[in-house]
């Protein structure tokens, strides 16, 4: 009758509606990010991906700024 919702994708979601944060306010695209078995990485490619997302992070913040 009831459906079970993880507690963290809610709490995640939470956090993102109270930043204003539109990108993480979808449940399904949370749960799979949460419940994804991610493989482990070299070093090198994690320091990439890091200054990969920093930049996006940046970029969108800057995008926000000049509206």
């Amino acid at each position: 009758m009831y459906e079970k919702k993880d507690l963290r994708v809610l709490k995640i979601m939470q956090k993102a509606r109270e930043f204003g944060d539109l990108d993480l306010c979808n449940e399904i695209l949370i749960n799979q990010l949460v419940n994804t078995a991610f493989n482990e990485i070299e070093p090198k490619e994690k320091e990439e991906l890091i200054a990969l997302l920093n930049s996006l992070i940046e970029a969108k913040d800057k995008a926000l700024l000049s509206n």
